[in-house]
């Protein structure tokens, strides 16, 4: 039920302005001085508040201040009622934020007028703020459903990279192999060859050296072929140890790719976080396209969430490899070409991913980043790569994801990040917001 305190030091008056309440339907409370009215507003905050001015001790103007300077009651719109002699007053009242006013003596009409203009006033506020609270869950919720969809399509493309990652690492662990194994031959072969010269070097030792003995290691010699050795052996060094390293660098691009974070931006190497993408999903475009890197040298760090703008860039690849592939098939009679620049444009770092592929039609370029469209067929695609995508770059970053397109030539993807955090414009404008309801 709708609530009014009436606050008047004259008795009469405050019966008055309480019936009068009464026959508009009001619940009405009634406070003698100011510092009970202050006392009766935060145990049970009404809905307006009708306010004499003229009262000892505690004049209105006080209580209203009092009222205005808490966050719990700042809200009740307060009508400020005066005798006529009392203008000056009435002005410094709506100054300090009083809702209205009405002179002494009232017509009952005028009064119930103003009382529910304000209690309108009242309800509005309180219903903005449940509005904003939903609001605000509604967003909380999205951004949770956001955030599990995003995670969901990470460990997706994780799982998508892992058959190609394991053939990346298959391939160097294989020839790694393979020149382990011939080392291990080749050291019986010197087992028996260095045999050979420890007899000889005993028998020169002893003064026993004999024709025969010189033969067998000339024989020793011949038939572990060293001079073939010579030259084969540090070439399966060298390649053991580039297969080494080659997988190391996977490892290590797998790691700094799916690494979570800890939800907070951090100042990142673009340049080798975009590096580390590519290398985890080489399986993805290899074999349809030669790559061509351009990274800027002069890109300072750029403060992001990695996780997420690895997830970005990757999601870019795929699609620009899937539209290579259109054109190029599995890339026997020829590639393409997929080539990614970064560059530095004052405060903002630009990422361009560019592609040699079928291009997009004019017909389906608004809806690139809608939810759920792809033209892929059944099973070959979801239709949120790029959507999140652009919910990485746009609303976690603050930054622009953007293309240019041809049909027939290709497509390039233009990602701009601030490379220092932006200040969030939300708090200010929710104190702004705050400010003007009350």
């Amino acid at each position: 039920m709708t609530t009014v305190l009436v606050v008047d030091d004259t008795p009469d008056m405050a019966t008055l302005m309480e019936k009068a309440m009464e026959g508009e339907g009001y619940d009405v409370l009634v406070a003698c001085d100011g510092r009970r009215a202050l006392q009766a507003a935060k145990a049970n905050p009404p809905d307006a508040i009708l306010l004499d001015i003229m009262m000892p001790r505690m004049s209105g103007l006080e209580v209203l201040c009092c009222l205005k300077e808490d966050p719990a009651l700042r809200a009740i719109p307060v009508i400020l009622v005066t005798a006529k002699s009392e203008d000056g007053d009435v002005i410094v009242g709506l100054n300090a934020g009083a809702h209205d006013y009405v002179t002494k003596p009232f017509k009952k009409e005028i009064l119930a007028a103003r009382v529910r203009s304000a209690v309108r006033v009242k309800q509005n506020h309180d219903t903005l703020l449940q509005l904003n609270k939903q609001l605000r869950e509604e967003t909380a919720e999205r951004e949770r459903v956001q955030f599990e969809l995003a995670q969901a399509k990470k460990l997706e493309s994780i799982g998508h990279l892992a058959a190609g990652i394991a053939h990346e690492i298959n391939t160097p662990t294989q020839y790694v192999g393979d020149n382990i194994r011939f080392l291990k031959d080749v050291f019986a072969d010197m087992d028996t060859l260095l045999g050979r010269f420890d007899c000889l070097l005993q028998a020169a030792k002893q003064d026993t050296l004999t024709d025969q003995l010189l033969a067998d290691v000339e024989a020793a010699v011949r038939e572990a072929d060293v001079d073939f050795l010579a030259g084969e052996v540090p070439k399966a060094i060298g390649q053991s140890l580039e297969g080494i390293e080659r997988v190391a660098n996977i490892v290590r691009a797998m790691k700094e790719f799916s690494h979570p974070g800890n939800g907070h931006k951090q100042a990142i190497d673009l340049n080798r976080a975009i590096q580390s993408t590519l290398t985890v999903s080489r399986s993805e475009w290899k074999y349809v396209a030669d790559l061509e890197t351009d990274f800027a040298q002069d890109l300072p760090l750029v403060t992001c969430l990695p996780g997420d703008v690895n997830q970005a860039v990757l999601n870019l690849l795929v699609n620009a490899a899937q539209a290579i592939a259109d054109v190029v098939g599995d890339g026997s009679r020829g590639k393409g070409t997929l080539t990614i620049r970064t560059r530095r444009d004052g405060d903002w770092a630009e990422i361009h991913i560019e592609d040699t592929g079928t291009g997009i039609p004019e017909n389906i370029r608004d809806h690139v980043f809608n939810h759920f469209f792809t033209t892929k067929e059944v099973g070959k695609g979801t239709g949120q790569g790029l959507t999140i995508a652009r919910s990485i770059v746009v609303e976690k970053h603050g930054g622009t994801l953007t293309f240019e397109t041809e049909v027939g030539r290709g497509t390039s993807f233009v990602i701009r990040l601030p490379i220092a955090e932006p200040a969030d414009p939300s708090s200010a404008e929710d104190r702004r917001l705050a400010d003007s309801i009350c």
